[in-house]
């Protein structure tokens, strides 16, 4: 079943352009995509035309599917670096597969 829009909503995306986050001082960027190999890229930045100050990130996100594993990486303009590294929790998808193998035993 197809929504219909209503009147306020047919411009809505280009209203956000200018009302959401918007500055006259300020030029902002966010970027995201995704490689072939599946390594996410994010960046953002901001510029400040009156002082000239500017400041961004960049993050990147590589997940290990068949081990659970999630590596994050993060790095500003501020010279930091930071790592994370997660690990999706296994243990209970082993536990449901060896519970369904004892029913059907």
């Amino acid at each position: 079943m197809c929504n219909t829009l209503t009147y306020c909503d047919l411009g809505k995306a280009a209203k956000d352009v200018f009302n959401k986050g918007y500055r006259f001082s300020m030029v902002k960027i966010d970027l995201r995509t995704k490689s072939c190999s599946g390594v996410e890229f994010s960046t953002s930045g901001h510029a400040y035309t009156d002082t000239g100050n500017a400041s961004g990130n960049l993050e990147t996100k590589y997940k290990v599917c068949n081990s659970g594993l999630t590596f994050t990486q993060k790095w500003n303009t501020d010279n930091t670096l930071g790592t994370k590294i997660s690990l999706e929790n296994k243990l209970g998808l082993s536990t449901r597969r060896l519970m369904r193998r004892l029913k059907h035993q």
